[in-house]
């Protein structure tokens, strides 16, 4: 094996197989990156759309990347973290000079990193493993850019910083900058899974009301309304549009964001929007997905469709927002987490995110005791 840091880690080598719990090589952190111990990494359907062939990409690869960890080593020009911060870490990575970046549009930067210049990652016999979404958490450390990383306060326990670096963040995201979600806004959510979840809490920050969760899944219901949700709809059994109406008096919604990567999601969306209401689209369905709408409603109505990768965020605005929520106890993260698994156990856990039983399942990569000292 070549020089480096030898870890296990969960290999995904072709789709629908089982995850290999391999020793991998981990190269050292070079100028403007970090190493970075993984005490806990939340199972997102991203990883599965890549693990069960929905999206395309090369193999062998290392999937996770909603993480949170300890600092391990810091890579040249790094003079803002120390050895043993804990941070949260995301798979958005900005490099300040693209046109996206200059914008604050870091979520679509297009630039250049060494990261993706040389192999970080090999096995026994040498070969490269790629990083999945610029990260590959489902193993004991990696090393990403530092723009990657939020450090956080000692008493947010990894497990739920985890959540931060995607399936809340999005969430929240997509409600405070992708929407710009205002107080007394109608607000519905399709999709009460993490993410879903993380939509809800946002729009109760935001003030909006009503706020109508859907879900086909009872439990995924009575939780929305713990969650913040001043109403829950089965989308087959039960009438939404006549349920947000009832609450409102008669209008729909200002905005409504599907949340989940299941295509039927999106039937019939953009009719429970109010003329100038917006049609959010944050959970990411397969490659080839299309669904129709007709433009002449759309334009007469001035009613809009906005994508939104990661909430549209900026990591080190929105996790220290999100994270001071969570220290208040205005947003809740710890009563997401449904279960925990060691690495060992991730194919467990990938299950049950693919029957939709847990909000999020966690895997700890060095154990059962995230909060140790590095």
């Amino acid at each position: 094996m070549p020089e480096g840091t030898t870890i296990r880690a969960a290999v995904c080598r072709g789709v629908g197989g089982p995850q290999s719990i391999e020793e991998l090589v981990l190269a050292a952190p070079g100028p403007g990156e970090v190493r970075v111990r993984v005490d806990a990494c939340a199972v997102c359907h991203s990883d599965l759309m890549y693990v069960d062939g929905g999206w395309t990409t090369d193999f062998p690869l290392v999937m996770g990347h909603e993480a949170a960890g300890r600092v391990l080593e810091l890579g040249a020009g790094v003079d803002d973290l120390a050895v043993g911060d804990p941070v949260v870490v995301s798979l958005v990575r900005t490099c300040g000079e693209c046109p996206a970046c200059r914008r604050g549009h870091h979520v679509a930067c297009a630039g250049d990193f060494s990261l993706d210049e040389r192999p970080l990652l090999t096995d026994a016999v040498g070969e490269p493993v790629a990083q999945g979404l610029n990260t590959g958490a489902f193993a004991e450390q990696v090393v990403v850019h530092r723009t990657q990383l939020v450090a956080h306060p000692e008493d947010v326990p990894a497990v739920s910083a985890s959540l931060l670096a995607c399936g809340v963040l999005t969430g929240a995201g997509s409600v405070h900058n992708t929407a710009r979600v205002a107080a007394g806004d109608a607000v519905v959510v399709v999709g009460c899974g993490g993410v879903g979840i993380g939509a809800l809490q946002g729009a109760r920050l935001a003030g909006a009301d009503p706020i109508v969760a859907v879900d086909p899944l009872a439990d995924k219901r009575t939780s929305a309304l713990a969650f913040g949700a001043t109403h829950a709809v089965d989308p087959v059994a039960g009438d939404v549009a006549g349920t947000l109406c009832q609450a409102t008096g008669g209008r729909l919604a200002d905005h409504v964001f599907v949340t989940t990567a299941n295509p039927a999601a999106l039937d019939g969306a953009v009719d429970l929007l109010e003329p100038m209401g917006a049609l959010v689209l944050v959970g990411m369905p397969p490659d080839g997905v299309a669904f129709d709408v007709d433009p002449s409603l759309l334009a007469a109505a001035n009613k809009r469709i906005l994508g939104s990768k990661m909430g549209t965020v900026r990591l080190a605005e929105d996790v220290p927002r999100l994270l001071g929520h969570y220290r208040s106890g205005d947003l809740e993260l710890d009563a997401l987490v449904s279960s925990t698994h060691p690495l060992e156990d991730i194919d467990a856990a990938f299950d049950e995110v693919r029957r939709g039983e847990v909000l999020r399942t966690v895997v700890l990569p060095n154990g059962t005791d995230p909060g140790a000292s590095p």
